[in-house]
């Protein structure tokens, strides 16, 4: 038998985990970790790896996980040492290197999914909205791993950050003499070293108004001119942009080139902040106190009170907040920075500080009704991922069943053609 990859767990004489060698993801294939030392292997919360009961009392078996991969379990007992040591191999085949880390549970990311996937087979023009911190980039760098592009480099550019006195240079490159303190030979701007791949735009808002007509030009001509050149030179990149400003508003009030508007946004994609996609925080959560856990050697273990606190918090900073978040309780061994504060992780500011039940305002019947349909609905729809059976666990038509999920979602995603089955 061809092992692929392998996780050793050792135990002491009550199978509470000593030490874990071996990563969880590469076996289980799955973000969730559940091998935590100083837990008993009995109350790991197996049910989110295999798809059947695991026996730890075998001396072996093969085990199904919930992704279809084959795992197989040998136990051996080291009477000696009054210890025990658990060997877990993945048989299935090797996976492909994954693409993205991005969540896509809740149904309005889904329905980004699918828009990902349909325009990644062509060159159209991206323009990326949302607030900050949902995770532009992520996307706009996933749309370019699906792409025939995926091969050429992926340039990201912000847009902000740049000096407006040399971002025309940055951008287009220059020629040798162009100005004092140049290069001797010159420079390749950004475009030209995006060639065969995408360059993205972020903060596109914050382009100054003077740039906006020469990148109108690259757009429509697929050509460039470097600083102190005569002649042009043809490109072949793509162009994705991404903002949290309203550029619509912005080309109201004059700041913004209503025709740079139009060619940038030629496919939006709106990505809904994190409070309105609640289903993604659970798994987020896992994928993050993995990858921190990682990164700093720890194995800390976040409460269930935890966890809870925050599917229930506002997340003004989004994903972007929720790892910083999480960042620090790992590195701190899950210690709170204030240490009068009780109510959980967050800092006692009254922005981030979660909200305790006692001093949380009671909705009034009406809306604790509707946010509790929202939550079932959407549950139920995340979990069959097809109206017909959800509305049969739900004890519902499927056209009511529809509705609601257009309803639930419209304010994720402005985008229409929600699949229906």
């Amino acid at each position: 038998m061809n092992y692929q990859s392998q996780l050793l767990v050792l135990t002491d004489s009550n199978d509470i985990i000593e030490e874990v060698k071996g990563k969880e993801d590469d076996v289980f294939r799955c973000s969730r970790s559940v091998l935590v030392p100083g837990y008993s292997m009995y109350h790991c919360s197996w049910k989110n790896v295999f798809s059947e009961p695991i026996d730890l009392h075998h001396t072996f078996q093969a085990v199904e996980t919930i992704n279809g991969e084959i795992v197989h379990v040998f136990r051996y007992p080291l009477n000696n040492l009054d210890h025990t040591i658990y060997v877990f191999f993945n048989v299935s085949p090797l996976r492909e290197e994954k693409e993205t880390d991005f969540i896509f549970y809740s149904p309005s990311m889904q329905h980004i999914l699918t828009i990902i996937n349909n325009v990644s087979e062509v060159d159209s023009t991206i323009l990326l909205l949302g607030e900050s911190g949902v995770g532009k980039s992520a996307v706009a760098e996933l749309i370019h791993k699906k792409s025939r592009r995926k091969s050429g480099p992926f340039l990201t550019v912000n847009c902000g950050a740049l000096p407006e006195n040399l971002i025309e240079s940055e951008l287009f490159g220059y020629e040798p003499g162009a100005f004092t303190g140049g290069k001797s030979k010159g420079k390749t701007g950004l475009f030209e070293a995006a060639q065969d791949g995408t360059i993205f735009l972020d903060e596109i808002a914050e382009l100054p108004y003077f740039m906006q007509s020469k990148l109108l030009d690259v757009i429509q001509s697929n050509n460039i001119r470097k600083v102190g050149g005569i002649h042009q030179k043809e490109i072949n990149v793509r162009i994705m942009a991404a903002t949290n400003k309203n550029l619509s508003g912005l080309v109201e009030e004059g700041a913004f080139r209503e025709d740079l508007y139009y060619r940038l946004n030629v496919v939006p994609i709106n990505i809904p902040p994190l409070r309105e996609r609640k289903e993604d925080i659970p798994e987020l959560t896992d994928q993050l106190t993995a990858a921190f856990n990682q990164k700093y050697g720890r194995s800390v273990h976040l409460p269930e009170k935890t966890k809870q606190q925050f599917i229930h918090k506002h997340w003004a900073g989004n994903i972007r907040e929720l790892a910083n978040t999480i960042e620090r309780l790992i590195v701190t061994n899950g210690v709170l920075d204030h240490p009068k504060q009780e109510t959980g992780p967050f800092p006692s500011s009254e922005e981030n500080e979660a909200v305790s039940r006692e001093e949380e305002v009671l909705p009034t019947l009406k809306e604790a009704r509707e946010r509790a349909e929202k939550e079932l609905v959407l549950k139920a729809y995340n979990k069959f991922n097809n109206t017909y059976k959800a509305a049969q666990a739900l004890g519902v038509d499927q056209s009511t069943i529809s509705k609601k999920i257009k309803k639930y979602t419209a304010a994720a995603s402005p985008l229409k053609g929600e699949h229906e089955e």
